[in-house]
């Protein structure tokens, strides 16, 4: 093996499950399952060489600056990178040159924006299973965001749901689409972990054994990778479970809260409709506001009054709007001078950042509301800060700092005074000519330069009689004179020879000391960037009621849920869409229970969905897309809409309804909001109906479990049920029938609907005439045969469809009499009416 690829697999073994980008010159080397993995996920070419072993390695690479475009291709087919630079130059190395890893990249631990979504955390978790729950450390490496938190294993999964964290660390393998990363017990070992958060924070202590153990294993995972302090993550927060609404993992991706059912979708989720922020922070913030719902009145209050005074102030809400617009991102650039990678530009944009939160605040002094005036004091923390930034630094910065134009003119004395020196040097040698010629009296005297000699002064041929002073030293004889140089002017060429390098050095002095004090205004600087976050979200909120003519909703503490002339705020909002608006009236004390029948396509998971989202809406502070809304704070919402195998996990259509529906019956409370969709059609006809039928008994006499439910089902054998249950009713998705065809009008009216019309729609979906004919004769068959739900039990009386005995002879009569009562002779053509008797022919 050579001393290279020996070299390699030590720093290979000393970071296994990575993919090594080997620094060789100006390129990244990837070798043997690297290089075969690399280049599948990167498109390289695959070659091979000779090591020194017995076989051709494999082997593919790339030139160094390519490596900010190929890293997250990697990390989003689910590996991790580790970056090994050479650390001394290759021309004054004596053997090998000295390579280290110098930072490990994942999924979670990415600083560069060509990983990141600017609206969006990035962040990374550590799971560990306590003995009757589970504990959560969760952190954002770029934003230096950190916070633990311990409760029941479904909170725990909730949160990990609302985060999307990209990556999650365990010692023992769950299942989840998350990245994971096993990392070995030791590492969540109590004294370990304890020790890793005391070196980090120097005086911590989270008065709790798994607490201490997610989040030290966490921190020391994040140390590891990066190879270098974490400064910027300054305190650990707390998850507080109890301050928002719980969301169960199925219920989030439901209501498409965040992230789309489908990724085509981008669209269709509630926050790409309700986001108007203007600044990074905001997104961010946006999304944890829609994703945690509240549940405290009094934070609900304050936060819908923020909204209305703004959506009701349109010249201060544009104000603060455009206000917003210039800030950069200023949680990641804090990040990046917390880790010692922020360069110029970062700490300019602080600087920007900190002389607009100034500006902001003249904008909120018009403003009433007590939290206005909370975010302008938090603000108030950027009074100077900026100007010292910018003072300092050029308009026009580089990409690098260690290359000079980073200082402002005459900012630094230092650096101004080395500056006038250099000029003076440059203007001393720029003037030598002038003056040795004078005091000569050679005009042919001439001053020059060149790579060999550097610069010298040249006498003609013409003039060498003449008497050359003694200082003077030849360096050079040509055929057109002597060329001389001068100690003074050798030593002026040394200086200026020497003095970029130097000026160089002396503004990244300037600049470091800059960057550190920056870094010390860290804990008031997240101060003023959670403060433009919140006012960015408050603004957005009111953008979105402006734009789209939404309602302030009355939210108390009562258990009634009243909405009048409610929209589905994705769908309505979408253009060329006419949206039939709907009402709901349901609490605890009256109609508590809503079962709703109509046919598929009608709208009842619309009508569902909405109501959800008109809640959630209402309980983020936020303006609501109805006429009216009366909203009781709900303590949960749960759904129980559509459904989809999930094989990876072994559970089928039915079983994870099942589950699901396990979950919604095991949590729910009277301060709950319940939505079911079609409970136990994943199973046979009679299975399905007997467990929805048991359901629906479970949540209206219950008194613990007495949610407000609305239920959207086919079982239309339910209604003579709800019928008998005195907090339950039952409604309809209203259609009209027309010459055989269907119209949705999408109204939820009182009342049950007498049909599925299944057949209906599958003729409007295309199926083939002679199936839906089949269809159509079958159906009589088993509507001879009827359930009775009506009976004292309200149990179904068991009964059993026969497919095999001979229809009655009334069948074709029936559905001939069907036909002749649809038909509308008056506005058939001819040739439909050819048509239509063609048709009837069968059934004679």
């Amino acid at each position: 093996m050579t001393p290279l690829m020996r070299q390699y697999n030590d720093v290979k073994a000393a970071n296994p499950g990575c993919i090594l980008f080997f620094r060789m010159g100006d390129f990244y080397e990837l070798f043997e399952n690297d290089a075969v993995i690399a280049s599948k996920v990167l498109g390289l070419t695959l070659t091979s060489r000779n090591n020194g072993g017995a076989k051709e390695s494999a082997l593919c690479g790339f030139p160094h600056h390519a490596a900010e475009r190929y890293i997250p291709k990697m990390l989003a087919a689910g590996h991790r990178v580790a970056i090994c630079e050479q650390m001394e130059d290759p021309k004054l190395a004596k053997g090998i040159v000295k390579r280290e890893v110098i930072e490990v990249i994942s999924a979670g631990t990415s600083f560069s924006e060509n990983n990141l979504d600017a609206k969006q955390s990035s962040y990374i978790c550590a799971f560990l299973k306590t003995r009757d729950g589970a504990a959560l450390a969760i952190a954002d490496i770029s934003t230096g965001y950190f916070a633990v938190g311990q409760s029941t294993l479904a909170n725990v999964e909730s949160e990990i749901e609302r985060r999307s964290p990209k990556e999650i660390l365990v010692c023992a393998p769950m299942q989840t689409r998350i990245m994971q990363t096993n990392i070995p017990e030791q590492q969540f070992e109590f004294d370990f972990c304890k020790n890793v958060l005391e070196g980090h924070f120097k005086k911590i202590d989270l008065q709790d054994e798994y607490l201490t153990r997610a989040a030290g294993a966490l921190l020391f995972y994040l140390l590891e990778q990066k190879k270098s302090g974490l400064s910027h993550i300054i305190k650990i927060d707390d998850i507080p479970w109890s301050d928002y609404m719980a969301l169960d993992p199925a219920t989030q991706r439901n209501l498409e809260l965040t992230t789309p059912l489908h990724p085509e979708d981008s669209n269709s989720t509630l926050l790409s409709v309700m986001d108007f922020t203007k600044t990074a922070m905001g997104g961010r913030c946006l999304r944890e506001w829609i994703s945690h719902p509240l549940v405290s009145f009094e934070n609900i209050s304050n936060r819908l009054a923020c909204v209305e005074e703004l959506a009701n102030s349109p010249i201060f809400l544009d104000d603060i709007a455009e206000s917003m617009k210039p800030i950069p991102d200023m949680e990641r650039a804090m990040g990046r001078v917390g880790s010692g990678r922020a360069n110029a530009r970062d700490v300019q944009s602080l600087g920007k950042s900190l002389l607009q939160a100034e500006r902001i605040i003249d904008c909120l002094r018009n403003l009433k509301g007590k939290k206005f005036g909370e975010i302008a004091s938090k603000l108030e923390l950027a009074r100077g800060k900026g100007q010292e930034i910018c003072a300092l630094l050029k308009d026009e910065l580089p990409l690098t700092v260690r290359e000079g134009n980073l200082i402002r003119q005459g900012a630094s004395e230092e650096i101004e005074n080395f500056r006038e020196e250099i000029q003076g040097k440059k203007n001393w040698i720029s003037n030598l000519e002038t003056r040795e010629k004078e005091r000569l009296g050679i005009p042919s005297l001439k001053v020059g330069y060149n790579k060999v000699f550097g610069y010298y002064i040249e006498i003609t041929a013409s003039h060498a009689h003449k008497k050359v002073p003694g200082e003077y030293i030849r360096k050079q004889t040509l055929s057109t004179g002597e060329r001389y140089i001068t100690p003074e002017m050798k030593d002026v060429e040394s200086f200026i020879l020497n003095a970029e390098s130097q000026l160089f050095e002396k503004e990244y002095k300037v600049f470091c000391e800059l960057r550190n004090k920056v870094h010390e205004w860290r804990a008031d600087l997240q101060i003023i960037a959670n403060a433009i976050a919140e006012l960015d979200c408050i603004s957005s909120l009111a953008l979105a009621a402006r734009r789209y003519g939404l309602t302030k909703p009355i939210v108390n503490n009562g258990d009634r849920i009243k909405i009048a002339g409610g929209r589905h705020p994705v769908i309505s909002t979408q253009p060329d869409i006419q949206f039939i608006p709907n009402e709901i009236d349901i609490s605890n004390s009256e109609t508590r229970f809503m079962l709703i029948t109509g046919p598929n396509m009608a709208g009842k998971s619309t009508y569902l969905r909405q109501t959800a989202l008109i809640t959630l809406l209402a309980q983020i502070g936020s303006y609501v897309p109805a006429d009216l809304a009366e909203i009781g704070i709900v303590d949960k919402i749960f759904t129980r809409v559509g459904a989809s195998d999930r094989l990876a996990r072994g559970l089928s259509t039915f079983m994870l309804e099942m589950t699901e529906t396990a979950n919604i019956l095991q949590n729910a409370t009277p301060k709950s909001l319940i939505l079911l969709d079609e409970i136990g059609r994943g199973t046979s006809t009679f299975d399905g109906l007997s467990i929805a039928w048991a359901i629906t008994e479970f949540l209206h006499d219950i008194p613990e479990k007495s949610a407000k439910t609305i239920f959207a089902t086919h079982y239309h054998e339910l209604t003579n049920l709800i019928e008998d249950l005195e907090h339950a009713a039952n409604f309809q998705i209203a259609v009209k029938e027309s010459n055989g065809k269907l119209l949705f009008l999408r109204k939820v009216l009182p009342g049950a609907c007498d049909s599925s019309y299944g057949i209906h729609v599958a003729e409007m979906a295309g199926v083939p005439d002679e199936v839906v004919r089949r269809a159509k004769r079958i159906l009589l068959r088993l509507e001879k045969e009827k359930i009775d739900p009506s009976d004292g039990a309200h149990k179904p009386k068991e009964a059993q469809l026969s497919f095999f005995e001979p229809p009655p002879m009334s069948e074709n009569t029936e559905l001939l009499l069907r036909e002749l009562k649809a038909a509308n002779p008056d506005e058939m053509t001819p040739m439909q009416a050819l048509q239509f008797l063609g048709k009837i022919r069968e059934y004679v």
